[in-house]
This record gives C-alpha cells, sequence and structure tokens, in this order.
C-alpha cells in the first residue's frame, strides 16, 4: 500500500520527476536500467497494539536507495526525497497518511557499477481505517 504512495509522489513531485523521469522501482531494479534511478523498500510495519485489540495506526519503515553516476545527483535527490515527503499527510492513492519523518541516510558507490549512492529511511504513519 505505501508503495503507491511513493510512486504517486516521485510522479508528481516536479523535482522528483524530473531528475528520475519516473525510474522508482519497488525491491529492486533491472542492472541494465538508466540512472538515475530509485528502489524502494518496506523495512519493517509495526501496529500498535492497545488492551483491547490492535490499533488502526500501522508504522511503515520504509528504504528509498537512490542511484546515479553522480554524486550531486543522489545529494540532490536526498533533499527532494525529504521535501517531497517529510511531514506529508493527507490521502494519496487512497493511503491515510498521518505523517512521515526522515530517520537517516546512507552514502553508497558500487565499484563494479560506477555508480553513487544514497538510502533513505523513513517512517511512516498510515491509517487503515
Amino acid at each position: 500500500m505505501i508503495g503507491k504512495v511513493i510512486k504517486y509522489k516521485f510522479d508528481n513531485d516536479s523535482d522528483l520527476n524530473t531528475l528520475f523521469g519516473g525510474r522508482v522501482f519497488p525491491v529492486v531494479a533491472a542492472q541494465t536500467k538508466a540512472t538515475p534511478f530509485a528502489i524502494y523498500e518496506v523495512v519493517n510495519i509495526a501496529t500498535s497494539m492497545t488492551k483491547e485489540s490492535d490499533s488502526n495506526i500501522d508504522e511503515i519503515d520504509v528504504r528509498i536507495t537512490l542511484v546515479s553516476t553522480s554524486y550531486s545527483d543522489t545529494q540532490n535527490a536526498v533533499e527532494y526525497v525529504r521535501s517531497a515527503f517529510v511531514r506529508i499527510k493527507g490521502t494519496i492513492q487512497g493511503v491515510k497518511l498521518q505523517s512521515c519523518m526522515f530517520e537517516g541516510q546512507r552514502d553508497l558507490f558500487s565499484d563494479d557499477e560506477r555508480t553513487f549512492g544514497s538510502q533513505c529511511d523513513l517512517k511512516f504513519r498510515v491509517s487503515r481505517d
């Protein structure tokens, strides 16, 4: 469900769409894919419990990996992701978002493919009402 939100934002946020051109994929992208591209994966889903039942709120940890042949592209992309997602609220593609927090970033480099990467960790709060 959170994938619909991520894909929507990458397609509709002007900075993300200009840089990535819709090249955002769940879990893995083909090695021959043109750069830059982004991959997202759900790392964890936690439901808050009440005394009597599950809560209707999920906290979803998502990792977005941004890949490019340019280091500056990946660093710009981190800022674009933060701008597009942090503190997001409302219903997008049928998903009821309460909030999104930026939880961290790490840089990557692939010597084999000669590409740079940055991973952004985000935490979404989603209502399942």
